[in-house]
């Protein structure tokens, strides 16, 4: 299981079970990055649970991957029908394109402090 925690900067920190650190944050600016017709189903599902765009990325972004492994679930088995599989792809771009997401690396040298990256 992956534990989270957040830091002031607006970065969610994860540690994955092997000790991996990775970080991300929602970088709303990306969001015009996104097809057209994934923004259109994106924003439809947005305003079906009262929220703006914006707010919905957010919260699709920062989703916990065992709820998104819910949805992948239905959708793998068929029970979710074309519209929840259409959402959930544009769920995915949605991830991929507008997390910024980085690494902890060690030092290279000791003494050097770990890095994101």
């Amino acid at each position: 299981m992956t534990t989270r925690r957040n830091d002031n900067d607006g970065w969610t920190i994860e540690e994955s079970p092997d000790g991996t650190l990775t970080r991300f944050r929602v970088d709303q600016e990306r969001v015009d990055w996104l097809e057209d017709h994934q923004r259109a189903i994106l924003t439809e599902d947005a305003r079906g649970r009262g929220m703006t765009l914006l707010e919905y990325v957010g919260w699709v972004c920062r989703m916990p991957d065992a709820e998104l492994h819910v949805y992948r679930d239905r959708v793998m088995a068929g029970s979710g029908g074309p519209r929840l599989a259409a959402v959930y792809d544009a769920w995915l771009h949605a991830r991929i394109t507008v997390r910024e997401t980085q690494m902890l690396f060690p030092g290279l040298r000791p003494g050097e402090p770990d890095s994101w990256a």
